[in-house]
């Protein structure tokens, strides 16, 4: 977790403007808060939405240099070191417990191994603390024209103003905008063919199982959040298209009959009404080549390596990311130096969680057996143990 080379005192870049206040942009936002550099983060929309999301292996201490990690384990759950892996927690259709491999940590691993939070609950932390460290955060607020130049960029805003910064970071996620104007060959995402239906129930039975549960229907998640908040991700293979939600209800409790051996699903499909809102996205992928950065524009988080949630890396890569970056730029004056460090640093990394989600979420869809499914998460998430 070292930087390439040793730290220098004055950083390549004063200001630096984040486009994007999502975990990768707010995750930047205080890394670079932490070294003295002045952020700006702006993001068309409104707020976070989503529900549980959880960080494993290094990425835990990746949140800890954040100096975020004490705040989320007193909002969220976490799994000790000492206790076997989240991912061990395999069920079948009758939530009896399958053996499967699990991941080897150093002898020397003080922090836990998996934290889980509430995604809002995350974005209120990470937005406190980057503020805290001088972040200027702009919701409801985007770039309307980005014009490199030789010193920097000129960026307007849609407040009305005109703005100079060192360096602009493109934290808008899987979709994004930057990436399309100044990485025109990256393309864009790949859709993996199965849809994401994410749910949150209150008031859940405290005997509801949290883990992985695989049956016909593929492999559905579950985690029980402080207040028995519990969360579900029920994936389906279909179409790319827009889902009501009447229609996401129907699907998942027809997806959901295939576990019906365990009590805990029938329970879950029972109480899944109108006051259950379903979040329904697309599973999808990018990896964009290194470098990346064109001048003064770098891609961090979604913006460079989105993948599919098979192994819960996705936030993860996206803290990491910042903290490599902030890593790289307190590294040496040499601006074109940093930005090309620190893609090195990353790529290898990225590449990995990518592809194996990619290859897992065919797994899900072509039914293959759970234990063969479990080892190939376990390999990967052997090598993300490892220092990034």
């Amino acid at each position: 977790m070292e930087s390439s080379v040793h730290e220098v005192t004055k950083m390549p870049v004063d200001e630096v403007l984040i486009v994007g206040a999502g975990i990768a942009g707010l995750s930047c936002a205080i890394a670079l808060g932490r070294r003295g550099v002045k952020t700006t983060v702006v993001d068309h929309g409104g707020g976070a939405v989503g529900a549980s999301i959880l960080f494993s292996h290094r990425a835990v201490y990746a949140l800890e240099e954040l100096g975020v990690l004490d705040r989320i384990l007193a909002a969220g759950r976490q799994i000790r070191a000492s206790e076997r892996s989240w991912w061990t927690y395999v069920f079948n259709a009758m939530g009896e417990r399958l053996p499967v491999p699990e991941p080897v940590l150093d002898e020397d691993w003080s922090l836990p191994s998996t934290v889980f939070i509430y995604r809002p609950l995350l974005a209120e932390i990470l937005t406190r603390t980057a503020v805290e460290h001088g972040s200027e955060t702009l919701l409801g607020h985007t770039y309307k024209r980005v014009e490199p130049d030789a010193d920097g960029v000129w960026v307007e805003l849609t407040t009305g103003e005109r703005r100079h910064f060192d360096l602009v970071i493109a934290a808008d996620g899987i979709n994004s905008g930057l990436r399309g104007e100044f990485f025109p060959e990256a393309g864009g995402p790949v859709y993996t063919g199965s849809m994401s239906f994410r749910m949150m129930f209150r008031d859940a039975p405290e005997d509801w199982l949290s883990g992985l549960h695989v049956a016909n229907g593929g492999t559905v998640a579950s985690t029980m959040l402080p207040g028995r908040h519990f969360y579900l991700a029920v994936p389906n293979h279909m179409e790319r298209r827009r889902v009501d939600q009447e229609e996401a209800r129907t699907i998942v409790r027809r997806v959901l009959r295939d576990y019906e051996p365990s009590k805990m699903f029938a329970q879950a499909s029972q109480m899944l009404g109108e006051d259950v809102n379903v979040i329904v996205a697309p599973y999808e992928w990018i990896f964009v080549e290194p470098p990346w950065h064109r001048g003064r524009i770098v891609l961090v988080g979604d913006a460079a390596h989105a993948t599919a949630p098979t192994i819960g890396s996705a936030g993860g890569m996206a803290v990491e990311d910042a903290v490599v970056l902030a890593h790289e730029l307190g590294a040496t004056a040499d601006l074109e130096r940093a930005l090309t460090n620190y893609a090195a640093r990353r790529e290898g990394r990225a590449r990995l969680v990518v592809d194996a989600s990619a290859t897992l979420m065919r797994t899900h869809q072509e039914r293959r057996p759970p234990q063969e499914e479990a080892g190939m998460r376990m390999a990967a998430l052997q090598k993300l143990a490892e220092p990034y």
